[in-house]
C-alpha cells in the first residue's frame, strides 16, 4: 500500500521517551493512516543524526513491541546494515528519522546517495516522516543547533521549498529563524514553517495540508519574508491528534 500522493510529516513530536519503553505518540497511526492504512505496516527507522546510537535503535524496538508494526532500522555506521538500501527502503510503509544533528546526518546521507533514494521513495508513495533533525532534512533551509549554537544553514535536502524551525520557542530558535528568513536572499518572498515541540507539518507534495499536534499549546506558524525584508509570523490551526491509553 501506498500513500496517495508524496507525503511528509515534518514534526517536533514523536515518542515519549521519559517511558521505559518508549512510548509512540499518537503521530505514528496518522503516518500509517496516510500510508493506506496497511493491517501491519511497515515502519523503518533512521538514526544517522545520533551516529546511529545503539541505545535508540533498541528503545525504537522496545516501543513497538508486541504490536502489528513491522519494524526495522537502517544504521550507516560503520558500514550499511542491509546490502541494497535502495530496496529496502523502498518495500517501507513509513521511514521514520530521527532527532540529532541534522548536519551531519545530511552529510553521510550524501555520502550514500540517500538523497536520491530517499526523493524516489517520496514520489513512490513511502511516507517520509521524522522529529527534529528528520523534520529539517526536508526542507530547504533551517535553524539548527548542530554547530554548537542556533544559526541559520542552507543545508536540507530542499525537497519541501520552505524554511523550517522545530521546538520553536526553545534556545533562541524563533529569532533565528526570523533571522534567516529577513537575510534570504532569494528573489520574491520566502515562507517558513515552524512547529513548537508537540506540533507537526503534514506536506503532500510540496504543500502543507494540515497543522497537528498532540498536546495542548503546541503551536505551528507559518513565517513570511516579504520582497521588502519584513518577517510576519502568523499562527495556523492545529488539528489535535487523540493519544491512546498509557502513552
Amino acid at each position: 500500500m501506498a500513500a496517495d500522493a508524496p507525503t511528509i510529516l515534518a514534526t517536533s513530536m514523536g515518542f515519549n521517551r521519559a517511558r521505559d519503553p518508549w512510548r509512540p505518540g499518537p503521530v505514528f497511526s496518522y503516518a500509517f493512516d496516510l500510508a493506506g492504512g496497511p493491517p501491519r505496516p511497515r515502519l523503518r527507522f533512521v538514526s544517522t543524526g545520533t551516529g546511529d546510537r545503539q541505545a535508540s535503535i533498541d528503545a525504537f524496538y522496545a516501543a513497538f513491541a508486541g504490536t502489528e508494526v513491522r519494524t526495522s532500522h537502517l544504521a550507516l555506521f560503520e558500514q550499511p546494515n542491509v546490502p541494497d538500501v535502495a530496496a529496502h527502503l523502498h518495500e517501507q510503509d513509513v521511514i521514520w528519522v530521527d532527532r540529532g544533528s541534522v548536519v551531519n546526518l545530511l552529510a553521510v546521507w550524501h555520502a550514500h546517495d540517500l538523497p536520491a533514494i530517499l526523493a524516489d521513495c517520496w514520489q513512490a508513495g513511502v511516507v517520509l516522516a521524522g522529529e527534529s533533525a528528520g523534520s529539517l532534512c526536508w526542507h530547504r533551509c533551517t535553524v539548527t543547533d548542530s554547530y554548537g549554537g542556533v544559526r541559520g544553514t542552507g543545508e536540507g535536502l530542499g525537497l519541501l521549498p520552505y524554511a523550517n524551525a522545530v521546538h520553536y520557542g526553545e534556545g533562541g530558535r524563533r529569532a533565528a529563524f526570523h533571522h534567516l528568513l529577513a537575510a534570504d536572499d532569494a528573489a520574491g518572498g520566502l515562507v517558513g514553517y515552524a512547529t513548537d515541540t508537540g506540533a507537526g507539518l503534514h506536506y503532500e507534495h510540496d504543500r502543507l495540508v494540515a497543522a497537528i499536534a498532540d498536546r495542548p499549546n503546541a503551536g505551528v506558524y507559518r513565517v513570511t519574508r516579504f520582497s521588502n525584508g519584513e518577517v510576519r509570523e502568523e499562527p495556523l490551526d492545529a488539528l489535535r491528534l487523540k493519544r491512546d491509553k498509557g502513552a
